[in-house]
């Protein structure tokens, strides 16, 4: 059977759109894992995806909504980066979610970050006792970087998670 990219069904882009943003936030949580970075053309392409992404969906798009959102989660963040609170690649990638998520979506993703990541910065914090520390090293031989001291918590992963979650409520895509 020969189709064209017209003939296929609307479902079939937004599923390839959501497809993208759920590897671009898989592939931002393994980095901040490995290296405890956010790389700044993986947060650029997530952002950039976006446009792309809602247009291809075929759906009505509040773009105005999806822009403000991304806004002020940057403007929000760029002061907790100021205050050393968060990294900047953390900003960076919360900002291109919210962006994704828009303003109706996005108080529900900056809860589900905040949850996800009081329970990865208690895992972490685990992680660092020097009982569960050395017990893990025993085990595993090594460790990741940030279950050392005095080094970050790797915040892109908890906000990549909660990302994933929220996937099936970006509006746009269903």
């Amino acid at each position: 059977m020969d189709q064209t990219w017209g003939s296929l069904p609307v479902s079939f882009f937004g599923q390839a759109a959501l497809g993208l943003y759920i590897f671009a936030l898989v592939l931002a949580a393994f980095s901040d894992f490995v290296s405890l970075r956010i790389p700044n053309w993986l947060t650029a392409s997530l952002a950039l995806a976006f446009p792309a992404a809602a247009l291809i969906a075929g759906q009505g798009v509040d773009w105005l909504s999806h822009l403000e959102a991304g806004l002020f989660v940057f403007a929000g963040g760029a002061v907790l980066f100021a205050f050393r609170v968060m990294g900047g690649g953390d900003v960076k990638l919360l900002a291109a979610t919210a962006l994704w998520a828009g303003l109706n979506m996005v108080l529900p993703f900056l809860i589900l970050v905040a949850l996800v990541g009081g329970v990865f910065a208690a895992v972490v914090l685990a992680l660092r006792h020097p009982i569960v520390h050395a017990a893990l090293l025993q085990t595993l031989r090594r460790l990741p970087s940030f279950a050392q001291k005095k080094m970050p918590i790797p915040y892109g992963i908890p906000i990549a998670i909660a990302g994933i979650m929220m996937a099936p409520r970006l509006l746009f895509l269903s």
